[in-house]
């Protein structure tokens, strides 16, 4: 019980890892997961604001005035003075002019089969939303020119009309659901937490665990260990165990905040499913601790293993797709995903809170997802053991 004791004794020497890269890594996922939450399920299009300069003064010139009222703020102005001083205070995102002939000429264009006159524009601070304001602009200038190639005796105005209703015509667009909506489960913020919570319990573990072992592989420490009255495998079991708690308490940490944040997204989930959300969660703790074993067996002191634990806690969530959708990624990120454990976690985590009761399909995913984590652990924990077996020879 002494060496369990003084291993965890090791690792509360140094509260500033576990306060760093435990507590306020995993608070900080919590903020990033509410963004995520947070997102407006419906599209509202923002309204630019926009100044029509008519030189024109014809029926089709007025048409567009009329149209571009209806889509868009439309800022009086009074004066190419008044018109400056509103794009330099930011009050308008585009100017539109249509110069002098602008209705005529593009009636003559359109129906000799000419290239269109274009609608002069000039962009505020906000260049975005001047640009797509523009771009509408041209659009209706476009259908204005087909229709008036399609109706050769329409006039000024009936070729506006024509257009201003081109411009209104939308795709009905329907929300397509599961047959069986009582199932279907949105937890997208619990979601990118569980996710994103590889990274605090990658780190934490990783430099908390490799301390206590790189403390414990000090020559002093050994011999004062083989002078003591217990077998070695003893003294092995105890370390284990004091490692073990170490990881055990990230993992809890990190469960219980997602919990109880993210309680009302996953009230509706069922307890099957979170039960298995936990044992993943479990899995992917078991990896920074056969890490962190690893690395204490090639020398690794503090620095380097603040590096390691760091930096590769922020590789593999990155791989797992906490941080940008793989889906956004290139076909080689997504191939180098699958040999990292965090991806097979983060598709579990995903399985078990999109759907709602776990079919057969469903737990044979699931259950391959944890395996193949748990045997990442596996496979890094033998590396270290043949790493320590080699240091002894």
């Amino acid at each position: 019980m002494s060496t369990f004791r003084s291993a965890l004794r090791v690792a509360w020497r140094h509260p500033v890892y576990l306060v760093s890269y435990l507590a306020i890594v995993s608070l900080m996922g919590v903020l990033v997961a509410d963004q995520v939450a947070a997102v407006p399920s419906s599209y509202e299009p923002v309204r630019a604001s926009v100044a029509v300069v008519d030189e024109d003064g014809s029926d089709l010139s007025r048409a567009f005035a009329s149209w571009a009222g209806g889509r868009f703020d439309l800022v009086e102005t009074d004066g190419t003075q008044e018109v400056q001083d509103a794009l330099a205070r930011s009050l308008i995102d585009c100017v539109l002019v249509l110069p002098q002939g602008f209705g005529q000429e593009l009636l003559d264009a359109a129906r000799a089969g000419d290239d269109l006159p274009g609608v002069q524009a000039t962009y505020g601070t906000d260049v975005q939303s001047g640009v797509l304001a523009a771009q509408e602009a041209s659009q209706w200038a476009s259908l204005a020119g087909s229709a008036a190639a399609l109706e050769p005796d329409a006039d000024a105005g009936a070729v506006g009309e024509l257009a201003t209703q081109a411009m209104g015509e939308r795709a009905d667009v329907a929300t397509l659901t599961s047959t069986d909506a009582g199932d279907a489960r949105t937890a997208a913020g619990a979601t990118t937490y569980f996710n994103f919570s590889a990274y605090p319990i990658m780190s934490s573990v990783v430099v908390t665990v490799g301390l206590v072992l790189s403390v414990f592989s000090e020559s002093e420490v050994r011999r004062r260990q083989g002078c003591a009255p217990v077998s070695p495998a003893r003294l092995d079991a105890s370390l284990l165990g004091g490692c073990l708690v170490l990881a055990l308490g990230a993992w809890a940490w990190t469960s219980v905040l997602g919990l109880a944040v993210f309680a009302d997204e996953l009230s509706g989930v069922p307890a099957a499913n979170l039960a298995l959300l936990l044992v993943a969660q479990l899995a992917i703790s078991l990896t920074p601790l056969s890490l962190a074993f690893a690395l204490s067996r090639l020398g690794l002191r503090e620095q380097g293993l603040n590096a390691a634990g760091n930096i590769g806690g922020m590789v593999l969530t990155f791989l797992g797709g906490a941080w940008v959708p793989l889906s956004l990624m290139g076909e080689e990120v997504r191939t180098v995903a699958h040999f990292v454990p965090t991806y097979w976690v983060s598709d579990a985590v995903t399985t078990l809170l999109g759907v709602g009761a776990l079919t057969a399909t469903d737990l044979a995913r699931v259950g391959t997802d944890i395996g193949v984590a748990t045997l990442f652990a596996v496979a890094i924990a033998a590396l270290g053991l043949a790493l320590s077996r080699a240091r002894r020879a």
